[in-house]
């Protein structure tokens, strides 16, 4: 507020005096009369000093915008598991492993299967098959049994980043791990965190606990970033449906035929529960093997030359390149393309259209099929 003059408490005192008397200034004043002036100007200072501040403070204060709720908060990436897509509380960041786990009558029931991410199905020698289970929403303290690493391991693991764990290995293979930017972990190299137990024989009782391997690898190295976003998944908040049944047709089972195993898929009305040979798989937990998405990759296998201990050859299952593939959600299946362009890049599924694979929200088990020996009803 602005203020003249004619307004401060000593002129206007003034005026209030000065009409009172007959006078005029510079006439001497009697004490009454200096007492009175003096109350006069101290009421109007104290009036004065009041205004000044009602006018300064005369302009509202601007009021802080309400702080948002959860619930009010737009999503973001980081409100789901990058591999899963299901709803995420816990944000901290933390390293994808990937494991090596065989997958023998000898190795059956196995265990942490049930809480892996993502698990890849590849042809070993004699026709049988491993797993290379990739785990980061859940760390289980009992994964295995673990077995060495094979010559395609670097390629399904290297687009996650983080760790590979393995009993052991022909040497230029362990070396591939390492140039593919992975930090691999043999026997030794993750003693504590690798275990050997008591209900199994050797050398089907090597198994590994994520979180002692996280404590290994924090004592002298630094932990990797979070996991990518390999996949897309459908969103029906959104009114998104999984490719397989916006664009496929229904199927009630799977099978994919390698050469000494057929792995089967039946839905359930609500997964896809896996079955070795016919026989329905479960966990040493008691779960049962159930996945929301299978994807089935037609590819080829070279012969790397390599010979196991018994004298078989040891295989590499093609993993760049493109191809068909088929992708089975929500009891629907449909036919898509697979394309992975390098050895560390991401394996990508495309629609007839050329557009990103819906999955649904959940787990996904891959079948890297040397064949085409792929059939569904």
């Amino acid at each position: 507020m602005a203020v003249t003059w004619d307004n401060t408490a000593e002129n206007v005192a003034n005026k209030v005096v000065y009409a009172g008397r007959s006078n005029a200034p510079g006439t001497r004043h009697t004490a009454g009369f200096n007492k009175i002036l003096t109350v006069l100007v101290a009421f109007w200072t104290m009036l004065g000093m009041l205004g000044l501040s009602a006018c300064a403070n005369s302009t509202p204060e601007p009021e802080e915008a309400p702080t948002p709720t959860d619930s009010e908060l737009p999503e973001g990436p980081d409100d789901y598991w990058p591999l899963t897509g299901l709803p995420r509380e816990d944000l901290t960041p933390h390293p994808v492993v990937a494991v090596k786990v065989e997958n023998t009558v000898a190795a059956r029931p196995q265990s942490g299967l049930e809480e892996a991410d993502i698990v890849f199905e590849e042809q070993v020698e004699g026709g049988l098959t491993r797993y290379n289970a990739v785990f980061h929403a859940h760390t289980p303290e009992e994964i295995g049994p673990v077995r060495s690493v094979r010559p395609m391991d670097p390629g399904i693991a290297a687009p996650f980043g983080g760790m590979l764990v393995y009993s052991g290995g022909v040497p230029v293979y362990e070396s591939r791990v390492q140039a593919a930017g992975l930090r691999g972990f043999n026997e030794d190299q993750a003693l504590g965190a690798l275990y050997r137990v008591k209900f199994r024989a050797m050398p089907h009782n090597l198994y590994l606990s994520i979180p002692k391997l996280y404590e290994k690898v924090g004592k002298d190295r630094t932990i990797e970033p979070d996991a990518p976003r390999i996949f897309d998944f459908a969103n029906p908040d959104q009114g998104e449906r999984p490719t397989a049944v916006s664009s496929g047709v229904p199927a009630n089972s799977l099978a994919a035929r390698f050469p000494s195993l057929v792995a089967g898929y039946a839905w359930t009305g609500s997964r896809w529960q896996r079955s070795d040979g016919g026989v329905a798989a479960s966990a040493r937990s008691g779960a049962p093997l159930q996945t929301d998405n299978v994807v089935v990759v037609l590819t080829t296998i070279t012969d790397t030359g390599a010979k196991d201990a018994a004298g078989a050859s040891v295989p590499e299952t093609v993993l760049t390149g493109s191809g068909t593939a088929y992708v089975a959600s929500g009891g629907s299946i449909a036919q898509v393309t697979w394309s992975k362009d390098s050895e560390g890049s991401p394996l990508l599924l495309t629609d007839s259209a050329g557009a990103p694979v819906l999955l649904n929200r959940g787990t996904t088990w891959i079948e890297l099929l040397p064949n085409t020996n792929f059939s569904f009803q």
